[in-house]
């Protein structure tokens, strides 16, 4: 393998966004009481993103895949800047299109397939009728955590719908594995001391990917298609993770992966940065002295430490 070249595409592939919406996208419904509705609640559908301040600029990017639609709001008491679209014009021409075209692969497609229903009440007015409400409640109840407490004040008698089944993909298309890691992924160089290494440290690359227990077979799905990587499972977090530390693996199949298929945002620039760490132990660098130094002023720069 030669040099990691990387892409300076910019245009971000639809199946780039669906996985990067599957990490970390939310489609809810907001309940208000309100006078001028027959059934005295207001129902609005959101769909929305919420990420760190620092990718502003990715949210930035992704509006402009979707035609601007939508509003970007930054809060700088938390550090979080959230994109969210909630015309109804806009969810139905945009958003629900996308979305049945280039469908998400985890437990938010249950989610998505609830929310859409609640779109189509709502698209019907169906809060002029007398069961509107109740079977709006009915399918909320069963998106994603359910509905809040204070709602389950005024709605007693709740009947949850059933979830549809996700069906685990017998293949990944890259795009939206490159659009899930810049979610949820992390690049990690780890750097021990070790007594049988002459120069007293042995240096060694991860990249991982974390889900709830509820995607664990998708977790599974992406050890077998890819054909490489480890799964391991915390049973008290209800937490799997996908990890790829075998370095050939990492060099010559995640690496050039991810140059073609794009990790964008913030993460991007710490997929660089395991790139030349990755370049200098193919090269044996990290077996001096000096290369263990250059390897560990990457590191000091990479994740937390960027921010």
């Amino acid at each position: 393998m030669n040099n990691i070249k990387l892409s300076n595409n910019n245009i971000l592939h639809p199946n780039w966004i669906t996985g990067f919406v599957d990490a970390e996208g939310c489609f809810t419904i907001k309940f208000g009481q309100s006078k001028s509705c027959k059934t005295g609640w207001f129902v609005q559908a959101i769909f929305q993103l919420n990420v760190h301040v620092r990718d502003k600029n990715l949210l930035l990017k992704i509006k402009s895949f979707f035609n601007e639609i939508g509003t970007i709001r930054i809060d700088s008491k938390n550090n979080k800047v959230c994109y969210r679209i909630h015309k109804i014009n806009d969810i139905n021409k945009i958003i629900i299109p996308h979305f049945e075209n280039y469908p998400l692969i985890t437990n938010k497609q249950s989610d998505f397939v609830l929310w859409k229903d609640i779109v189509k009440l709502i698209n019907k007015d169906k809060d002029k009728y007398k069961n509107g409400i109740t079977e709006i409640i009915n399918i909320r109840a069963s998106l994603n955590k359910g509905i809040s407490d204070n709602l389950s004040i005024y709605f007693t008698n709740i009947t949850k719908v059933k979830r549809s089944r996700v069906n685990i993909p017998i293949t990944i298309d890259y795009d939206w594995f490159a659009g899930f890691f810049s979610g949820d992924g992390c690049f990690y160089i780890e750097i021990t001391k070790s007594k049988t290494s002459i120069i007293n440290y042995t240096v060694r690359l991860r990249a991982l990917i974390g889900q709830h227990s509820r995607d664990e077979l998708l977790i599974d799905a992406l050890a077998n298609i890819l054909g490489y990587g480890t799964i391991y499972r915390n049973l008290n977090r209800n937490f799997s993770t996908f990890t790829v530390s075998n370095f050939k693996d990492i060099y010559n199949k995640l690496i050039p992966m991810f140059s073609e298929d794009k990790i964008e945002g913030i993460k991007s620039l710490d997929f660089k940065d395991f790139c030349l760490a990755a370049e200098l132990i193919n090269k044996k660098s990290h077996l001096t002295l000096e290369g263990i130094n250059e390897i560990m002023t990457i590191k000091s720069r990479m994740n937390l430490a960027r921010y």
